[in-house]
């Protein structure tokens, strides 16, 4: 039995002998029954080994695989459930899940994952808030409500928090029965513009976005591309507030209109008297995300298909196409260009990171960069900012006076109160704004690495056209309803038959994506290509 190599790297783990000394052979439903309850890493590779010793049939272990999942069968009214998951630095987040006192496990429930806003706190657990803000309205509409914490390091838009978010939801699907293909994802402030990220790379899991408040450009912000094909991926729902503090609809309009430009399926409502206040868009528009929500299902099997990523390792499929490597002396289709979103004008930096943990009046300074216009200026860390300009840095509007007036003084100094110790002093000095030298913008987001994409389209007699840019190898997913896997398959890649013949299909690889994935398609055989 030849098993896919991605399984059989897990199983390298699994003790000689483990499978069949401890694993016996089971009827089909039992033994896929086990193999989706086991949390267990090694236990479950274990499992898979031997599921697919005894069952080759992949057809038979596919359609199985589609419906014999086992979910907890009750929810419990006016409880939250909980639960860890650690990040790839070793840091643990606590998710927070609400799940409907009318839950039932014989229908799939919709999901909305609520990403919360201060991504920058040193501490877990804020993943909490969502239940205030949407717990309520969970329970009563009738949807399951997740919401990962996460602090620095994990960002919404680094590949931490981007891992974090898919893990939670494969954690919840495994005790709830969750319908994959209406997996929403909302959010406030960083959690907003997280909904962003996702969108342009790692869009496949949900549905759609609905951000509240975001800043778009937080990506490119951070170091990262947004490839124009990506943004097409999913619909979006978007508010922002001409009173936000941080982020006024006049500075957001024109990477919304970039974003159409692309091809963005969204729709973007600006609210003349919105504030950076989750109040303000919420609850007087939630019928209309609600509504939104609804109206776009997930369609997993697209006749077409488009992706383009520099990272194929992480974020290399969309659908059923997967970039495997990029390499820009790969063969190309003619014209092909790379097409990204530009860059939003850089933030004024003051060169400090405040202390979010701070409880007192004013803005504490946790750090200062010595090589900055604060430190050079003479902030140091543990000084308390008073006021900027004359206006007072106090309450939860402070963040938002400090940042709308950094805005103001590209070609003048700022005057800042300033607490140290028993003292109060006044500095003065200009921030810069200026993007991220190379060495500071993370290639893990992708900068300054080339990218490759793909652009795939079923067409009828079983053939598939693919047109690429940059891409030496790709792998095409496939399942039953696409095409017929009994007969042949022709790939035409930038026009030119490169595949004609049986797609590859074990009972290995049908496991592997069946634990992958949190439903739809069942996929059971795949064509690899290497230009």
């Amino acid at each position: 039995m030849r098993l896919s190599l991605a399984l059989l790297l897990v199983c390298l783990v699994v003790p000689p002998g483990r499978a069949e000394e401890e694993v016996p052979s089971k009827g089909l439903v039992p033994a896929l029954e086990a193999f989706f309850a086991e949390a267990d890493d090694e236990r479950r590779a274990a499992l898979g080994v031997a599921l697919a010793t005894n069952h080759a049939d992949t057809k038979a272990v596919a359609e199985a695989a589609a419906t014999v999942r086992r979910w907890r069968a009750t929810g419990e009214p006016d409880t939250v459930t909980t639960w860890k998951r650690s990040t790839a630095d070793g840091v643990a987040h606590t998710i927070y899940a609400s799940i409907p006192p009318g839950y039932d496990p014989a229908k799939a429930w919709p999901v909305l994952i609520w990403l919360h806003g201060a991504v920058s706190r040193p501490t877990d657990g804020a993943g909490a808030s969502a239940m205030r803000v949407l717990g309520e309205t969970a329970d009563e509409e009738g949807f399951i409500l997740l919401a990962p914490s996460t602090q620095r390091g994990a960002e919404w838009w680094t590949p931490n928090g981007v891992a974090l978010i898919r893990g939670a939801l494969r954690d919840l699907a495994r005790g709830w029965h969750v319908d994959a293909d209406r997996v929403a994802v909302t959010g406030f402030s960083d959690g907003a513009s997280g909904c962003f990220h996702l969108l342009a790379h790692d869009p496949e899991p949900y549905c759609c976005f609905m951000p509240l408040m975001a800043h778009p450009g937080v990506t490119r912000l951070s170091g990262g591309p947004c490839f124009a094909a990506n943004v097409r991926s999913r619909p979006v729902r978007a508010f922002s507030g001409a009173k936000d503090t941080l982020y006024p609809s006049v500075r957001i309009k024109p990477m919304i209109e970039e974003l159409k430009a692309a091809g963005c399926l969204i729709e973007w409502t600006d609210l003349p008297e919105g504030g950076h206040r989750i109040n303000s868009v919420l609850p007087e528009h939630w019928a209309t995300l609600r509504s939104f929500w609804r109206g776009h299902p997930r369609v997993p099997l697209a006749t077409r298909v488009q992706w383009e990523t520099a990272v194929p390792r992480s974020e290399g499929r969309f659908g059923w196409i997967e970039i495997l490597s990029v390499d820009s002396a790969a063969p190309s289709a003619k014209g092909a260009q790379e097409a990204r979103l530009p860059d939003p004008t850089g933030r004024p930096k003051l060169g400090v990171r405040l202390d979010r943990a701070f409880k007192g009046s004013g803005l504490r300074l946790e750090h200062v960069e010595a090589a900055s216009a604060a430190g050079e200026a003479g902030f140091k860390a543990g000084d308390v900012l008073l006021s900027v300009d004359g206006r007072t840095l106090d309450g939860e509007k402070a963040m938002g006076v400090l940042v709308n007036a950094l805005a103001t003084m590209t070609n003048r100094d700022g005057v800042f109160k300033v607490r140290r110790g028993a003292q109060t002093l006044t500095l003065q000095t200009r921030p810069r704004v200026a993007k991220a030298a190379d060495d500071q913008r993370p290639k893990a987001l992708g900068y300054g690495l080339p990218s490759g994409r793909l652009d795939a389209t079923l067409g009828k007699d079983n053939r598939i056209d693919v047109t690429t840019r940059h891409v030496r190898r790709f792998k095409l997913h496939l399942a039953d309803g696409m095409l017929d896997l009994a007969k042949p398959v022709k790939v035409y890649v930038n026009g030119v038959l490169t595949f004609n013949g049986k797609a590859t299909g074990d009972t290995g690889y049908v496991l592997q994506q069946a634990a992958r994935q949190i439903g739809g398609p069942a996929y059971r055989a795949f064509i690899v290509i290497t230009l």
